[in-house]
């Protein structure tokens, strides 16, 4: 059963509730909206599942990790895109060719009033809402579980997320079926709680008196390439 008594032990990637057969484990927010497992122990069975798929553990498997990295540098021909994007637009090119071979592509979108959430998409048109950085912990919800559903198909998935939940994702998915599954993440410097930018946005439209309508947390054309400037547009017109 799996117990997190340090909050630095676990980062919220849902693998322990995703691989759980008997659904023990709620994925449940603190003060910040951060995410923990938390066990029922009436429909625990003791299975030891949750401890071993968590890669927070010494026996997380490392057996496709390369001895040393390969790093490359790349960036979209076509400016549109990459003004498009946060950095190169990358991903944009990656999943572009994911989609064309009839592959599913997750990455993080918004739900209800801009909360951060993980979404799937089947189209180009959907996957757009995956562009541009979104410094919050996502909702992962039960995405590993769709993505397992997905690769048992026989289709080609990329996941793109932090260097957590990508690590949780690939414990979880397991050898047999990583053979289609393409993994991207990000150079991370941690992310904020939930409820720090729910109440950011609560304070911003109360201080306008109207609504944000838009979000863009990395404004590169106002701002250029080096500025982490966060930009909103209220229902009111015009942009903060």
């Amino acid at each position: 059963m799996i117990k997190i008594t340090n909050p630095a032990d676990c980062c919220g990637c849902t693998a322990c509730a995703s691989i759980c057969n008997h659904d023990a484990i709620t994925m449940t927010p603190d003060a910040l909206g951060f995410f923990y497992p938390e066990v029922d122990a009436s429909k625990c069975t003791d299975c030891g599942l949750c401890e071993k798929v968590c890669s927070f553990n010494d026996n997380y498997d490392t057996s496709l990790n390369l001895t040393e990295p390969v790093a490359y540098g790349a960036r979209q021909k076509n400016i549109d895109e990459v003004m498009r994007s946060r950095s190169g637009a990358v991903f944009a090119a990656i999943s572009d060719y994911i989609l064309d071979i009839g592959g599913i592509v997750y990455g993080a979108g918004y739900t209800d009033h801009f909360r951060v959430v993980h979404k799937r998409a089947t189209t180009k048109e959907e996957r757009d809402e995956f562009r541009g950085s979104k410094y919050v912990q996502s909702d992962m919800n039960t995405i590993f579980r769709q993505v397992k559903k997905d690769l048992k198909d026989g289709l080609t998935v990329l996941f793109s997320g932090t260097p957590c939940q990508t690590s949780g994702l690939n414990s979880y998915v397991g050898s047999k079926l990583r053979n289609n599954l393409v993994l991207i993440d990000l150079v991370c410097h941690g992310v904020p709680g939930p409820y720090l930018w729910r109440d950011y946005i609560a304070y911003l439209e109360k201080k306008e008196g109207a609504s944000i309508v838009w979000v863009n947390f990395r404004d590169k054309e106002q701002f250029g390439w080096k500025a982490h400037k966060e930009t909103f547009k209220f229902n009111m017109g015009g942009a903060k």
